[in-house]
């Protein structure tokens, strides 16, 4: 009778086993918007910045790592509008500035699905990023100037690491992150109308994100 009963068991085991598949492939497309702020230090001046609203889309691509669980790797396209607002005294003065720049970015993430009473899948995620500023502006009350341009004082490289979690209800998809900028993005040149040489200041991309999108 036991002998009997152990086959059974191993029998619902491997059914049980055998009924949990996982999606091998999960095509998603995401918007939203992004609130931006640059870290800035530059030598013997005292900036402040503050946060810029912006937005962004994106394509995705999840594929799985591993039949028997919910383990995905996360990558795709996107475009962001990031940025910053700054400000410093100068010459007894406070001038201002908007960074406006639009990078392309593709992110190289693991994700894990936790699905929660049968219709709810929470997925938290983390990696990184790689980004390529396609155009930019810098606008003062004097003007505007091409942050990416022969003049800019942005190198169109940027690379960071990313942290967030998703939520999907049947095929809707919630999520947040935030990125944190690892590059320095200052290449030289002028900044609040001083010349400092690319050693003399840094500005390094964060940004917190929020978007809605749909899994195919």
């Amino acid at each position: 009778m036991k002998k009997y009963a152990l086959i059974l068991i191993a029998v619902l085991l491997a059914g049980a086993v055998r009924a949990q598949k996982y999606e091998k492939n999960i095509l998603g497309i995401r918007a939203g918007v992004n609130v931006s702020k640059y870290d800035i230090s530059a030598e013997d001046m005292q900036i402040s910045t503050g946060s810029r609203a912006g937005f962004n889309f994106a394509v995705t691509d999840q594929v799985l790592l591993h039949r028997s669980l919910p383990l995905y790797i996360e990558t795709g396209v996107g475009f962001s509008s990031l940025g910053s607002r700054a400000a410093a005294p100068i010459y007894d003065q406070i001038e201002t500035m908007t960074m406006r720049p639009f990078y392309l970015q593709v992110p190289l993430l693991v994700n894990y699905h936790f699905l929660i009473g049968g219709l709810v899948t929470i997925q938290p995620f983390a990696g990184v990023y790689g980004g390529v500023g396609v155009r930019g502006m810098m606008k003062t009350q004097y003007g505007s100037e091409d942050l990416f341009g022969d003049r800019g004082i942005l190198s169109r490289m940027d690379f960071g690491v990313r942290a967030g979690v998703g939520f999907v209800v049947r095929r809707i998809y919630l999520g947040i992150n935030y990125d944190i900028g690892c590059r320095d993005q200052f290449r030289g040149g002028d900044f609040f109308y001083y010349t400092l040489r690319p050693e003399s200041a840094e500005i390094r991309n964060n940004s917190l994100t929020v978007s809605i999108g749909y899994n195919f």
